[in-house]
């Protein structure tokens, strides 16, 4: 495979800045948080308060195998990342149109209408999602796309904390009336995704292998099953992502659990964001450091152990609840020991689950010849396809047993994965077998 050995300095600092400003559309549009909670105020289903975090992962998952068979014929595919954010900022325009419009008077409507554009949008990810992966490969070297992911991750928590305060005013009872306040988040998501394309659209991509000919579907998709038999780590990096996707039983019923059980207010969300991107920030390091310096592989056994902390943390806050009498007030609220488990746990998994998107992406990239580096980026995501679907399965879990078997099942779960990921191989041994 070609690896850049020097980094393109302009690519980087642009790259940076992208992470930055795309923490504040991931604050506004927070799947687990921001996006659970609306869905609970439209319909009060912890079902339906499941559905965005599962139709995210499965539009962009689906969406991959058709952009991956045509971005092959393209030299460049920087073309794939600017349509794809143009489309989704589009459809989030249409999402704070109708959240204004529909959400006093057809809040039903509007739940599945949201959806359906929520679909639009996530699908639109997998055409950009190959188009920035591939500028990456092709301008940051091996030895620094754990730094990139790492100052993208530290900058975009210091913007991610005023993020957090931002959601949590536009939510509390001094800001904008239902629906306006969400109404108001989307319109903000979408403003700024526009200036992450901007600032990532002045990169330039240097030209690299394409196919002459668009191969047809069928043999697209038998070429990715052929990558599957034959190419040990991928299968093993596919395993390890499966079962490690399917922990997320937990962390997506933290805002049910916190609404219903904790009884805590909506803007309490956005305190939950600036905690969470405040302990992220200092670890963002590490994760760069154990990528560069150690591998991928390493950086995927540490975040999947330190995941195993947040659903152990919600159990203990489960035994807090019954303190009713313990609890202090603070400028933030009036604090309980089940409240401070629960933003610890939520803290604990927003910042192992950045930790392993970049040992799974950064793994990937180095495993796949260039050549076949879209299809490689393509049939993982369209094979962990299925898994979107467990964040439904964890609000079913609690609506049949309850929120304690969601987080006992995430942290066995846990425990799977972190012994999958140990069985994977090290791309920079020269030993390390293809089949």
């Amino acid at each position: 495979m070609t690896i850049p050995d020097n980094t393109d300095d302009r690519a980087f600092t642009l790259g940076v800045l992208n992470g930055a400003l795309w923490s504040v559309v991931t604050a506004a549009i927070h799947p687990e948080l921001v996006l659970t909670a609306f869905l609970l105020r439209l319909n009060n289903s912890v079902i339906m308060a499941t559905l965005p975090a599962a139709i995210m992962r499965l539009g962009m998952m689906v969406s991959n195998i058709l952009i991956a068979n045509v971005a092959e014929t393209w030299k460049r595919k920087k073309p794939f990342y600017i349509g794809g954010g143009v489309f989704r900022v589009i459809m989030l325009s249409l999402m704070a149109l109708a959240a204004k419009t529909m959400g006093s008077t057809r809040p039903f409507l509007l739940a599945w209408l949201f959806l359906i554009l929520l679909g639009l949008y996530s699908a639109a990810i997998g055409s950009s999602s190959i188009g920035f992966n591939e500028i990456i490969a092709k301008t940051i070297s091996i030895r620094r796309r754990g730094q990139l992911m790492g100052l993208r991750g530290f900058f975009g928590g210091i913007v991610g904390i005023g993020s957090g305060f931002y959601v949590r005013q536009i939510l509390s009872e001094s800001g904008p009336n239902f629906p306006n306040n969400y109404a108001l988040l989307f319109a903000t998501a979408s403003f700024f995704l526009g200036c992450c394309l901007v600032c990532f659209g002045f990169v330039y991509e240097p030209a690299g292998h394409a196919h002459s000919s668009r191969t047809p579907l069928f043999k697209h998709i038998a070429q990715g099953i052929s990558i599957f038999r034959g190419n040990v780590n991928f299968r093993l990096l596919f395993v390890a992502s499966c079962v490690c996707s399917a922990t997320i039983v937990g962390p997506v019923v933290y805002v049910p659990y916190a609404i219903k059980i904790l009884l805590i207010p909506t803007s309490f969300i956005g305190y939950l964001l600036v905690l969470s991107a405040a302990v992220t920030l200092p670890l963002n390091f590490l994760w760069s450091y154990i990528g560069d310096r150690h591998g991928n592989r390493l950086l995927a056994i540490t975040s999947i152990s330190m995941f195993l902390l947040s659903p152990i943390l919600v159990l203990f806050s489960l035994y807090f609840v019954t303190q009713v009498g313990i609890g202090w007030e603070t400028p933030i609220g009036y604090i309980t020991p089940a409240l401070i488990c629960l933003i610890l746990a939520q803290a604990v998994f927003t910042t192992s689950s950045s930790g392993f998107m970049i040992s799974r992406m950064n793994y990937l990239l180095e495993i796949a010849p260039e050549e076949y580096r879209p299809s490689y980026i393509a049939f993982m995501n369209v094979m962990l396809a299925p898994t979107a679907f467990f964040p439904v399965l964890g609000g079913l879990i609690v609506e049949k047993f309850s929120f304690q078997a969601s987080f006992y099942i995430s942290f066995l779960l846990g425990l799977i994965s972190l012994y999958c990921a140990y069985k994977l191989g090290e791309p920079r041994q020269k030993h390390l077998a293809e089949s």
